[in-house]
């Protein structure tokens, strides 16, 4: 779509980083969703999670193809610039490993050295490709209605490899998202956000099982002032609790209170996180979290005020409001329990 007629906002997740050079030479992992989420790319297929894997639309095929194409494509385009202007050019790009999901894609891109050209660039011209192809499929008076159909969400959403060990995570994370989808449509209850969700005086934003909270609920905030003995201790008699029914709730910041939770999701039991921040429509667990939510075992809670950020990390006082709210939350429920 010409840009002077797209109006649509970009996202905030898809804004680029303002420290990197998008020309040099460096690993990226590329996120393209389809313009209103629609599923064209492919189906999923597959009896278990294990045996899960997306099968190609036709359009799917041809967003492979445009993905493929990609090194030899810029090769070429250096070349042609090369030569009409007569100053070296390089795009030197391999692809590592990509995923066609239904309604998204992802890709890793390895930029080999520096180029004439941003990464933006090179992954614009991919989305032109496809949704060129997207718009083949239109009859001639389909087009004359509409010159060109949006195929993907404006913008896109990148991820630099930054660190050693970084891209196997990133491979494995890459492939691993057909499992993950057959994991969400099992219990798909446990990953739709709601809002407005009222426990007691408290109002949320919610994922994963809202029935957490209606058992026992043992808070966990490690004590910075406790000995090692005493955090070994408490550390034991929370997960002892969770053992005997209780339900863990806390916003595991500390390395001590991540051990518990560590300890809580390797033995399935059950953990309401609270989060600093507002959930998107699309927020969606990942990891172990991923695993757990599809079972019923875990209840994301942000209070329903919260804001979306962008920011990483947990300022000061939202991690002492969360705590206050777990030890609140504690004692209602001990309330409601002896009632």
């Amino acid at each position: 779509m010409p840009k002077n007629n797209d109006k649509r906002p970009l996202p905030q997740q898809h804004k680029r980083s303002h420290h990197n050079n998008y020309h040099g030479r460096g690993i990226y992992m590329i996120t393209l969703c389809i313009d209103g989420r629609l599923p064209l790319l492919g189906t999923l297929t597959g009896v278990s999670p294990e045996t899960a894997s997306i099968s190609p639309s036709s359009l799917g095929l041809q967003v492979l193809e445009c993905w493929n194409n990609i090194p030899s494509i810029q090769k070429q385009f250096a070349k042609i610039k090369a030569e009409r202007t007569g100053e070296s050019c390089q795009r030197n790009i391999s692809l590592i490993a990509c995923q066609l999901m239904p309604d998204h894609f992802h890709g890793i891109i390895f930029v080999r050295t520096e180029m004439d050209v941003s990464i933006g660039d090179v992954v614009r011209g991919f989305m032109v490709g496809c949704t060129k192809a997207y718009n083949r499929q239109y009859t001639t008076e389909e087009k004359s209605l509409n010159p060109l159909k949006p195929l993907w969400e404006k913008g896109f959403h990148d991820r630099i490899l930054l660190h050693a060990g970084q891209l196997q995570n990133m491979i494995a994370y890459v492939h691993d998202n057909p499992r993950r989808l057959w994991l969400k449509k099992m219990s798909p209850e446990y990953f739709a956000v709601q809002h407005n969700v009222h426990w007691n005086d408290h109002c949320f934003s919610t994922v994963g099982n809202i029935l957490l909270l209606d058992n026992p609920l043992c808070a966990v905030h490690v004590r910075s002032r406790f000995s090692e003995e005493e955090a070994h201790n408490y550390i034991n008699d929370c997960i002892v609790a969770a053992r005997n029914g209780a339900v863990l709730i806390g916003a595991f910041i500390s390395p001590k209170e991540k051990l518990v939770l560590d300890i809580a999701l390797n033995e399935g039991l059950p953990i309401i996180v609270l989060l600093p921040h507002g959930l998107s429509e699309y927020y969606k667990p990942i990891g172990k979290f991923m695993e757990a939510c599809a079972h019923g075992k875990i209840l994301f809670l942000t209070e329903a005020s919260s804001e979306e950020s962008p920011q990483k990390g947990i300022l000061r006082e939202q991690c002492v409001r969360l705590n206050v709210i777990a030890e609140e939350m504690m004692e209602e429920s001990m309330v409601k329990d002896v009632e």
